[in-house]
């Protein structure tokens, strides 16, 4: 059985739909600290289980729109899906009626972008993507710049190091690869990489905790086909 392609897209998620380890993944990836109480989760939800449009969005105050986004694989497009991310957040955020009508500037959250990549292509450990590069002839009216980290495991992997929640997911997923790969069945591969992160301290705590919760979640295998006849019924 071959696990389910976005398990590691659900877990990171999962892991990352707290503000305190948004705030600490933050300031590794910025250098600012940020209090949790300021962060309101902004998350893009489609209809049904697992259907989410966006992986993490998050306003700081009325200052700053975070969006990041995992990729199991490599994706160029990455701006293109940001720019419509962050153009429904905003719509969702402001008035229509205001936008149309206002004498006034309307401020808006600056946004910044963030992918995640651990997938089996080469990639550096940071990169950035730009809108433009997709542009059919050179242009400068319409810009937007990714930055890309490439979390594969790696001892010498700078944001890793900064960023303990972040380095436990990448160790998990790595042991569960590296147990497919050595021959385990999916399940024994998923079971041995929890025991190892609680034996570890590697969020010890959050794979006590949600040690079923994660397993079904990397185990389980998505059915879409099924999700709509399923729903259609209902």
């Amino acid at each position: 059985m071959k696990p389910k392609r976005t398990y590691k897209d659900s877990l990171f998620r999962h892991i990352f739909n707290d503000k305190r380890r948004l705030a600490r993944l933050y300031e590794s990836l910025t250098g600012r600290k940020v209090a949790p109480r300021d962060i309101a989760i902004t998350t893009l939800r489609g209809v049904f289980f697992n259907d989410i449009k966006n992986d993490i969005s998050f306003r700081i105050g009325d200052r700053d729109i975070i969006l990041m986004e995992h990729q199991s694989s490599w994706n160029p497009n990455m701006p293109l899906r940001m720019l419509w991310y962050v153009a429904k957040l905003y719509s969702r955020q402001l008035d229509s009626q205001e936008v149309v009508y206002r004498s006034r500037l309307i401020p808006i959250p600056a946004p910044e972008f963030y992918v995640f990549y651990n997938g089996n292509q080469d990639e550096p450990d940071y990169q950035k993507l730009r809108l433009s590069d997709a542009f059919a002839h050179a242009a400068n009216t319409l810009e937007l710049t990714v930055d890309c980290y490439n979390i594969n495991y790696s001892a010498k992997n700078k944001l890793l190091d900064s960023c303990y929640e972040l380095r436990c997911y990448s160790i998990f997923v790595q042991k569960v690869r590296d147990g497919i790969q050595n021959g385990l069945e999916l399940r024994t591969a998923i079971r041995q990489a929890i025991t190892y992160c609680k034996t570890h301290d590697l969020m010890a705590d959050y794979f006590q905790k949600n040690e079923s919760e994660v397993f079904n979640m990397v185990n389980f295998k998505w059915d879409q086909k099924r999700a709509l006849e399923v729903a259609k019924e209902d």
